[in-house]
């Protein structure tokens, strides 16, 4: 900064002062262009709770299959296959060498992998193998009262209560399926008695979910049942007096699976109307996926001349159609995947939780970036104030006397340009992705100035932000085109300067799936009216003087869908946003006299405040799940905060006027940005 020169050795106070200027203009900039790296992620969840059958289950107490029967099965049960007769002991402790981690995958399921995903020390397991929405069970010794009932006894047992940092995983209904007796009436009759049973098992899944609810639950994993005829090995009904014995055919597992998703859906849906956040996924999408092309996700395909294929050893009931001992089959077993693919499914199901954060942080970004450019707009009339007559006399009264007065300009019009940069930076809220950004663009505008008081103008700007969120590699490119149009005041020691500003801001986004990268375009448009002013004192050569401002903003983003693989895919609703933010502060100028040329470089230092929050809703909904919204609140951030702008503007040649603004907020809860400009103005 050797073009500020102290104006005069022998003045202490202005040398203090210029320094003063000097370190924060240099601290705006530098905190612009830097672009600070958000702080570390907020964990999103503190605490997993797991709830329903094997696939939940991940064997601790309260629950736990294995467990259980250790604890409470006595006697022997007989089985149609070697060999033959069961014990507790044959559970537990739990079966070596294939299930000593007493889950049913032979190694972590999806809870597991949930719990690995987001670094949770807290897992508490209330699932059963074999549970049924009933309290009825699959597994032996476990018949009767060890179903989701009971699970949701034990919880009421522990006085468990939740919060909105709790995540709750749920697979339920699948082994609901076996426990049906079509009875001895023809294929219609049987259709029907399948379908209410869905209907029932439906009804009785959502009824535990809304105990979960009473008790606090507001993020909710659930694991569809997907369709059993994709199992390697079936699991079978019952027909009239025949028990365990009746084979489904495909289409009848598929009404089942059909009408249970969509009946949860259907039920589950005035809870997620009211806010509580749902994610179900539909396992069977990926079940066939995997029937058709395993290779997709890294598994491999069942050989040929079989049926099915299962990575585990098998079991005396197992079909000779199905290959066994197969690695890298999805299966492990007659039912359950493998613990990788249990992973896979988990990390579908996080990407499916973790994708309203990378939305709500869209309104946020629109109003910031048309604040951004008021902004500048401010800084540039502040900057080039110096050049009204009334603004500097006093000060150049104090001046050696080679500083000439300054007269109205000859030169009513003039045309003003100027480059620049901003960038800052957001973290992470609870719902909403932590982000930083950089956007590169410029300004050219036309002004009118009627007299040494009043010059009104209009400004065209284009910037580029690129927003980079710290969840799913997301990014926003934005195309901003911005207009404003301003007037300004300034007397002896009065200004005053009012804007109204419109920014239409084209969105392309994407974020990374499992598979593919999930794409979607939209577009926002943000209106702006902001004023400002102040009073200026003379002390000696430095003026110094309060200021204040009001800034209100409305951001409308349209609805969009986005495009990539349907199971993580969501519909977005229009958003909106209303911010009124008021600023007060100081500001100072020194004047500095280069030769026969005076420059009147300003600082302004303000606390600014958001008076209406901020805070607002974003609703997305999975394409899979077309019933449940997903309502996610974007907390009000910014609070009270300080923000700092410095600017100088220099003759270069005749007519020209060059120059420099730079801002930045300090202090700001959530993040802070900043800003500089360059430029040129010509008058004629």
């Amino acid at each position: 900064m050797a073009w500020i020169s102290s104006g005069g050795a022998g003045n202490c106070a202005p040398n203090l002062f210029t320094r003063i200027w000097t370190v924060l203009l240099t601290s705006a900039l530098m905190t612009a262009i830097s672009g600070a790296m958000p702080a570390p992620a907020q964990a999103q969840f503190a605490r997993l709770f797991g709830f329903g059958d094997s696939y939940a289950d991940t064997g601790a107490a309260p629950g736990g299959a294995y467990r259980l029967i250790g604890t409470y099965g006595s006697g022997t049960v007989s089985i149609p296959y070697f060999p033959f007769t069961l014990t507790p002991n044959d559970f537990w402790p739990c079966p070596s060498p294939t299930y000593t981690s007493c889950r049913f995958t032979g190694s972590t399921n999806f809870v597991d992998s949930l719990q690995s995903i987001y670094g949770l020390s807290s897992l508490t397991n209330f699932s059963i193998g074999g549970a049924r929405t009933n309290n009825t069970n699959t597994m032996p010794f476990l018949s009767s009262s060890y179903g989701l009932p009971y699970e949701l006894q034990q919880f009421v047992a522990s006085g468990i209560r939740f919060t909105d940092r709790d995540l709750i995983a749920l697979s339920i209904g699948g082994n609901d399926l076996s426990g049906i007796n079509v009875g001895n009436g023809d294929l219609a009759s049987q259709n029907q008695i399948i379908v209410a049973g869905a209907l029932q098992s439906a009804s009785n899944a959502v009824g535990g979910v809304q105990q979960l609810v009473a008790a606090g639950a507001r993020n909710i994993a659930w694991l569809g049942t997907g369709s059993s005829k994709w199992f390697p090995e079936r699991t079978l009904g019952s027909q009239g007096a025949t028990l365990g014995q009746f084979n489904f055919s495909d289409p009848q597992r598929d009404a089942w699976a059909d009408a249970y998703y969509q009946q949860t859906q259907l039920l589950l849906a005035p809870l997620a109307q009211a806010g509580v956040r749902i994610f179900l996924f539909n396992f069977g999408i990926l079940q066939q996926r995997i029937h058709d092309n395993p290779g997709m996700y890294g598994f491999a395909g069942v050989p040929a001349g079989s049926f099915g294929c299962e990575a585990g050893p098998g079991t005396g009931s197992t079909p000779v159609t199905v290959a066994v001992n197969v690695a890298g089959c999805f299966y492990e077993n007659s039912v359950h995947p493998t613990g990788a693919a249990m992973a896979l499914i988990a990390n579908y199901m996080a990407n499916q939780i973790n994708a309203p954060t990378t939305v709500a942080p869209q309104a946020g970004i629109s109003t910031g970036l048309l604040g951004g450019f008021s902004n500048s707009v401010f800084d540039r009339l502040e900057a080039s104030r110096r050049f009204q007559p009334y603004g500097v006399n006093a000060a150049m009264a104090a001046m050696p006397s080679k500083a000439v007065a300054l007269a109205d300009p000859a030169d009513r019009w003039s045309v003003f340009g100027a480059a620049s940069y901003a960038g800052g930076n957001r973290d992470r809220q609870f719902y909403a992705a932590g982000y930083d950004y950089g956007a590169a663009g410029g300004y050219l505008g036309l002004e009118y100035q009627f007299n040494s008081n009043w010059r009104v103008g209009g400004v065209f700007g284009y910037s580029q932000p690129d927003v980079k969120l710290a969840v799913q590699d997301a990014r926003n490119r934005i195309d901003a085109f911005q207009f404003a149009g301003y007037g300004s005041y300034t007397d002896a020691h009065w200004f005053a300067d009012g804007l109204v500003a419109y920014g239409r801001q084209d969105f392309a986004l994407e974020r990374r799936g499992i598979i593919d990268v999930i794409r979607a375009n939209t577009s926002a448009d943000v209106f702006t009216v902001a004023g400002r002013g102040g009073y200026l004192f003379d002390a000696g050569r430095l003026r110094v003087g309060p200021i204040a401002g009001l800034n209100y903003t409305n951001a409308t983003i349209r609805a969009y869908t986005e495009t990539g693989d349907i199971l993580l895919t969501m519909l977005v609703d229009r958003q909106t946003l209303n911010t009124l933010t008021g600023d007060a502060g100081v500001q100072i100028r020194y004047p500095l006299q280069i030769g026969n040329g005076v420059y009147t470089p300003f600082l302004n230092l303000t606390a600014a405040h958001d008076f209406l929050g901020s805070s607002h809703t974003v609703t997305t909904t999975l394409v899979t799940a077309p019933l449940l919204p997903v309502l996610t609140p974007v907390s009000a951030d910014g609070g009270t905060y300080g923000r700092v702008a410095a600017g100088v503007s220099a003759v270069v040649a005749a007519n020209v006027t060059a120059t420099l603004t730079g801002t930045t907020s300090f202090a700001r809860q959530g993040g802070n940005a900043g800003g500089v400009s360059g430029g040129f103005k010509l008058a004629f």
